[in-house]
């Protein structure tokens, strides 16, 4: 018996041993505390904006540009890859941050942020902070909606000391980076009197500095002018308030059939009037997403479109289809066709309806959202609209 002891606490020792030699051979994958906590704030911003949102990862506060580079740089990665929504380019951003003179590690008021937002179509502003906090950092990013002002999510986490942060301050420290163009460039020598009597021995004229990139012009436009996507302009608000005045339809190349809704799912808060097609097309697909099975509707194509350039169209509200028949199919413009959905839409004795028109007399009707019959099989036209900025 004493043997068969042996033995076994022999096998045991033998066996953790062996598992100690094993993992002590074996170097696991260290994360960084800074990369783990931008992947987490990823993962929570895939949470809190919408999906198929357009965004702008704006700034970063810190007290080192490299540092506030390195989270927006990652951010930005993470957030192309994960392909929950699209984000606008780096490239665009940073002319419009030299013509509004601020740095990514500095502190952008709201309205700028919003207006910023606005300039490119975007959703959702992305910024926040990294500062210093006992021997870490506390890491605050926040995602605010541009139409609203709204704070749609916070991400806050405090990390320990981390080598990728000190690695970063350590390496921008020792690069002096040029406050102005002015001042990187060397300063030309004196000119002497023997030089000024002989121009060819003179020092060479030093290069003109690149002029800052200037944003695009905003662009007025009237009633059936081509909008900037290629459509005709339809309506005019006479004012930018919410970052828009014009409304533009697509051309008819970017028409298609579909069903409003598969599986009658209702949906609720969606308005009629001018302004509000928007929102409801958001507020439909977000519903949505949360019913199986439906995807192909007539709201998701017009968010899932991209044509012209832009990836902001979405599905008419009743008035501003109205407008559309109005001012554009009643002069003979846009190669419209018959009956047309809108994105607004109500209930009446328990049975979902959408507003509809037809192009043929501008009739108005409404029919039930799972609509289809046999001039329709695929359900009705959609036309999808999208916003245009413009001078106030």
């Amino acid at each position: 018996m004493k043997i068969v002891k042996k033995l076994l606490v022999f096998f045991i020792l033998a066996v953790l041993t062996t598992g100690i030699a094993f993992a002590g051979g074996k170097k696991e994958a260290k994360i960084d505390e800074l990369d783990a906590a931008i992947r987490d704030t990823s993962n929570y911003l895939n949470s809190a904006i919408p999906a198929r949102s357009k965004i702008v990862i704006l700034n970063i506060q810190s007290d080192s540009p490299a540092l506030s580079e390195y989270v927006i740089d990652e951010l930005i990665a993470n957030a192309v890859n994960d392909r929950i929504f699209s984000v606008v380019d780096r490239h665009q951003l940073d002319a419009i941050r030299a013509e509004q003179n601020f740095q990514t590690s500095g502190e952008v008021a709201d309205n700028q942020a919003l207006e910023i937002g606005k300039f490119f179509g975007a959703q959702t502003i992305v910024s926040g902070a990294i500062t210093p906090l006992g021997n870490g950092h506390r890491i605050r990013v926040r995602a605010l909606n541009v139409e609203t002002a709204v704070v749609q999510g916070q991400f806050n986490r405090n990390i320990s000391t981390s080598e990728m942060i000190t690695a970063i301050k350590s390496t921008s420290t020792h690069i002096a980076a040029p406050t102005s163009t002015t001042a990187a460039r060397p300063a030309a020598p004196a000119t002497t009197t023997a030089q000024a009597a002989h121009p060819a021995q003179a020092a060479p004229p030093q290069p003109e500095a690149p002029a800052a990139p200037v944003a695009p012009a905003v662009h007025t436009y009237k009633i059936r002018d081509t909008g900037p996507a290629g459509g005709l302009i339809f309506y005019d608000k006479g004012n930018n308030q919410g970052g828009w005045r014009y409304l533009e339809a697509a051309p008819v190349e970017a028409e298609f059939q579909a069903r409003w809704s598969v599986r009658n799912t209702k949906v609720d808060n969606t308005q009629v009037t001018i302004g509000s097609g928007k929102r409801n097309t958001q507020i439909i697909v977000e519903t949505f997403s949360k019913a199986s099975g439906e995807w192909d509707t007539a709201a998701q194509q017009c968010i899932d479109l991209e044509f012209g350039g832009f990836n902001d169209w979405f599905l008419p509200s009743k008035d501003e289809l109205d407008q559309m028949y109005g001012n554009l199919k009643r002069r003979n413009l846009g190669d419209f066709k018959s009956w047309y959905w809108s994105s607004s839409m109500y209930i009446s004795f328990g049975d979902a309806y959408a507003h509809n028109q037809s192009f043929n007399d501008g009739k108005m009707d409404a029919d039930r959202i799972t609509f289809t019959d046999s001039n329709y099989p695929r359900g009705l036209n959609v036309r999808p609209i999208r916003q245009v900025p413009g001078p106030n």
